[in-house]
């Protein structure tokens, strides 16, 4: 018995050494980097329709975020997420009621900190939450918005 484990061992050592039948031409016709005359078949996509999938998406529904201007490596994206903190800034100070002190979006959620002047209980800080909560949704509502109202006794 330890003698046929041991040749079922050595033939399992001989046949995983073998090449497979594979020949240096085999290699030299995968190699992308060493052929630069013609095109490259692997690939899934022309250089030329790079932003094709892109420019479908903003035309097809009004509901997505504005992807124009946004691809690989663009710097766009950051200015669409600027656009919405200036919004959502814009929605508390025209509250007059709210400062805010901090909007931070992540994805698709929105973290906006405000303060109200005065001492507030557990119930005006929850109401004052949920009316401040519905104009932002109304403005941004793309967004999963969670709003802290912190006093400001000042």
């Amino acid at each position: 018995m330890k003698k046929l484990m041991f040749l079922v061992g050595i033939m399992l050592l001989l046949a995983t050494g073998c090449q497979n039948g594979r020949s240096a031409d085999d290699d030299a016709a995968n190699d992308l980097r060493g052929d630069r005359q013609t095109r490259n078949l692997v690939s899934n996509h022309d250089i030329n329709d790079q932003h094709m999938v892109e420019d479908d998406v903003t035309n097809q529904n009004p509901n997505f975020l504005d992807l124009t201007g946004t691809g690989s490596g663009s710097e766009a994206g950051a200015n669409n997420q600027g656009n919405d903190i200036a919004k959502a800034k814009q929605v508390i100070a025209d509250t007059h009621e709210f400062v805010t002190d901090s909007v931070w979006i992540n994805g698709d959620r929105m973290w906006v900190k405000v303060y109200k002047k005065g001492m507030l209980s557990s119930g005006d800080k929850r109401d004052a939450e949920a009316r401040l909560h519905k104009k932002l949704m109304r403005a941004l509502p793309r967004y999963n918005i969670e709003v802290n109202v912190q006093e400001d006794r000042r």
